[in-house]
């Protein structure tokens, strides 16, 4: 009969990097490392927010061009995938409906030169010389460096009065917002995702209001910018690591103030918009699309060991300029970077900036 420890895995061959995630942070840095020919390791379920979590009906809120998965080579691009498959190119500034894009995730994955294991981190804790990392499995990888790269699933934003709801479904969990028909709902949020689930929710015959304390900005880009001022901030990613931090709060105060697109402007006319909150208990869902909020604390895969040790900037661990934390090679990467490298962390293409420059130090 096989050892259990071996069985588990424990004592297995010391892997280099362990990337934890693979959304589109975690492939990108996987791609920029394989062609490097990097030994590494990537673990969790490919791009699950775009495949599990996203409206099927809807189109993506990023252009084509922003809504890549980041390669060296560029071996990975819609325009690509589109050709292969015989669908018209379109231009770079066109949205990309859902139901496509996971066609293209799925042509990506079918693509890849190394395996992702498919499940996920249950606790990281830092042995003598090493990290080691327990999966749902109960199997146990050891690993030099590491790499969360987890996305916004363990952050979901609830505001505490909405605790007296009957049933209550963050915007997250798309899947169970689209399975409803025939109920009254109360939609909460004036983002994006407020604006697909009310339109969802309409379509399945649910009577909707909405409340939004304050009238929804429309506009074409996820930041409320001008178009070549957002372009050049998702480039900049850099730049933000050196203001001072007060200043980067003031600028996402003003610049990171959820909108809805302009076509949605329409839709919601005739939809009850509350100002102030109404009377939760005559409503048989109440859908919270009300974004993220990144700290540690929310990180319940770390070890509590872990998490003790590390510095930490307002609620989230500080990292420096090469993506490393104040515990020698754990490095952090993705939206809940966002306060350190800024607004671009928010968004798929802030992978491109990421991918290159982190692949470059854990290579050393």
């Amino acid at each position: 009969m096989e050892p259990m420890e071996e069985k588990l895995g424990v004592g297995k061959q010391m892997i280099p990097v362990l990337i934890v995630g693979a959304g589109p942070y975690g492939l990108s840095l996987a791609n920029y490392m394989s062609v490097m020919g990097q030994e590494f390791k990537i673990i969790g379920k490919p791009m699950e927010l775009w495949k599990e979590h996203t409206f099927s009906e809807a189109s993506l809120r990023s252009e084509m061009a922003t809504s890549e998965i980041a390669h060296p080579q560029n071996a990975y691009s819609i325009q690509t995938f589109r050709t292969q498959n015989g669908l018209d190119k379109g231009q770079p500034s066109d949205r990309i409906e859902v139901k496509e894009y996971r066609q293209y995730i799925d042509w990506v994955l079918n693509a890849l030169p190394y395996e992702i294991q498919p499940e996920y981190l249950t606790n990281l804790s830092q042995g003598s010389d090493c990290f080691e990392a327990k999966m749902e499995s109960g199997e146990i990888l050891k690993a030099k460096q590491v790499v969360i790269a987890t996305g916004v699933a363990h952050h979901l934003k609830v505001p505490a009065e909405f605790s007296n709801a009957k049933y209550l479904i963050h915007s997250y969990y798309t899947k169970e917002i689209e399975a409803l028909q025939g109920k009254k709902v109360l939609v909460v949020g004036a983002g994006q995702s407020a604006a697909e689930a009310m339109e969802i929710c309409r379509k399945n015959e649910n009577q909707v209001h909405w409340y939004a304390r304050k009238e929804p900005r429309f506009y074409s880009e996820p930041l409320d910018l001008p178009k070549w001022i957002f372009n050049l901030v998702v480039k900049s990613a850099g730049l933000f690591r050196r203001m001072p931090h007060r200043l980067i709060q003031y600028w996402f105060s003003i610049f990171s103030a959820t909108t809805m697109t302009p076509d949605h402007r329409a839709k919601l006319v005739n939809v009850n918009r509350f100002s102030s909150l109404p009377d939760l208990s005559t409503y048989d869902h109440v859908i919270s699309a009300t974004g993220y909020d990144y700290t540690l604390n929310h990180m319940n895969f770390l070890a509590d060991e872990l998490r003790g040790r590390l510095e930490m900037r307002a609620s989230m661990p500080r990292i420096d300029k090469n993506f490393m934390s104040s515990m020698r090679d754990l490095y952090f990467i993705g939206p809940p970077t966002e306060m350190f490298f800024g607004p671009p962390m928010k968004f798929m293409i802030g992978s491109q900036y990421v991918a290159p420059r982190l692949s470059k130090q854990l290579a050393r």
